[in-house]
């Protein structure tokens, strides 16, 4: 079935992210295999040059802290992180395709003036969101790749310990010293680092994207109701009035059920998600005072750069989650607000009654939480960074003790 012109530009860049890792779930296609070769791929490529070689190369470092803190936050993290991502999705593939049908048909239905204005002001959010996302790690990618290729290019390949010579400090059964064999290595390792960069973003977009549609239709809802109780409305028989409520009801239903399924799927990958994006500002925290009071070349450093991309990476994903988080409880609790807002006094008594069963429905408002343990909002963005300057302080304490 080909799609709308309006439906391509709204999926836009979270079709392209989530169709090159092979986990996009498009409801066109007949039941897919579990996992697409482009995922298995994209796993074992990962764990061959990344997550493997840099996992034993911790069991090397004999307590330095400074690099085995530098391992875990720019590598086996965020390389733990894509892998959960592209297996999550890939197991709801079937169920996510439901969600997407949904979505199609949302854009393919009749809408007034003032629905497709609602629904175009969130896609633009979410196709902005994907975007800006998308070339902010891979500027981040860049940069890192850029400096450590300055900074191996030179060294002393004769003096210089064998994990130095490698983009990322790995540890692989072979001499990697050798020309050839060095720069096939690194870019393995490059290439992987831009394969973490789909998923990781590539889900967190196509996420953000699914709670926004939702919370647009949530808004064309409250739409809906306010004009339902307009007296003077043209259809102000009981029976036109009960089958438009009937209707209202039916679809605050359904997009319930749809904010349950995202965060059935999803609440164990965000859990995951926070507990990891708290470490890695911790670590990367750590690594930016170490290296501003300990470098020569004081803190103007070209890789200061890295640092600054590297923690707005880390935060502005997290703050997108807080913000369709929020997003989600105003919009399924203004339900409620919009049906009291709306003219009920000018209408009969019975016909004002019916409204209670939006309001009582309501009631609780829709969450995204993170393994049913915090809702995200913009309350709980504030307290992950909290935590994370909490646990820097320790490890800072912890490091100038052993100092």
């Amino acid at each position: 079935m080909e799609l709308d012109q309006d439906v391509k530009w709204a999926i836009g860049w979270n079709r392209l992210n989530l169709g090159l890792c092979g986990i996009w779930p498009e409801p066109t296609t007949t039941k897919d295999a579990l996992w697409s070769y482009k995922s298995l791929i994209i796993i074992a490529w990962l764990a061959i040059f990344l997550t493997l070689p840099q996992t034993t190369n911790l069991f090397m470092l004999n307590g330095d802290l400074d690099q085995i803190t530098t391992n875990l936050c720019l590598a086996i993290i965020p390389t733990v992180n894509a892998i959960l991502k592209v297996l999550i999705t890939s197991y709801y593939r079937e169920g996510l395709k439901v969600l997407v049908q949904c979505f199609y048909d949302d854009w393919r239905a009749p809408k007034t003036k003032e629905e497709t204005t609602a629904m175009l002001t969130t896609a633009k959010v979410s196709r902005f969101i994907s975007i800006a996302c998308t070339m902010l790690t891979h500027m981040l990618v860049t940069v890192f790749v850029s400096i450590r290729a300055i900074t191996i290019y030179a060294c002393d390949r004769e003096q210089e310990a064998q994990e130095n010579l490698l983009i990322y400090h790995a540890y692989y059964p072979y001499n990697v010293r050798p020309p050839p064999i060095l720069v096939l290595t690194n870019m393995g390792q490059a290439l992987a680092a831009y394969c973490i960069t789909i998923p990781y973003t590539g889900v967190d977009a196509f996420i953000a994207m699914l709670v926004l549609h939702t919370c647009s239709q949530f808004e064309i809802l409250r739409i809906r109701l306010e004009r339902l109780m307009d007296p003077r409305s043209e259809t102000r028989s009981m029976v036109s009035f009960k089958t438009e409520l009937v209707s209202i009801v039916k679809r605050h239903e359904h997009l319930n059920w749809v904010a349950s399924k995202i965060e059935e799927y999803f609440n164990m990958l965000l859990l995951i998600q926070v507990l990891l994006c708290t470490i890695e500002i911790c670590f990367q925290g750590f690594l930016f005072f170490n290296f501003a009071l300990n470098s020569e070349d004081g803190i103007w450093n070209f890789q200061l750069l890295f640092f600054a991309l590297f923690v707005s990476f880390i935060v502005v994903h997290m703050y997108i989650y807080c913000y369709v988080g929020e997003m989600l409880l105003v919009q399924s609790n203004g339900m409620a607000i919009s049906a009291y807002n709306s003219t009920w006094f000018n209408v009969s008594c019975q016909e004002a009654k019916c409204l209670l069963f939006i309001m009582n429905r309501s009631i609780r408002p829709l969450r995204l939480t993170a393994g049913k343990f915090g809702t995200f909002s913009i309350e709980m963005f504030s307290a992950i960074l909290r935590t994370a300057m909490g646990y820097l302080s320790v490890l800072l304490t912890v490091s100038a003790g052993k100092d």
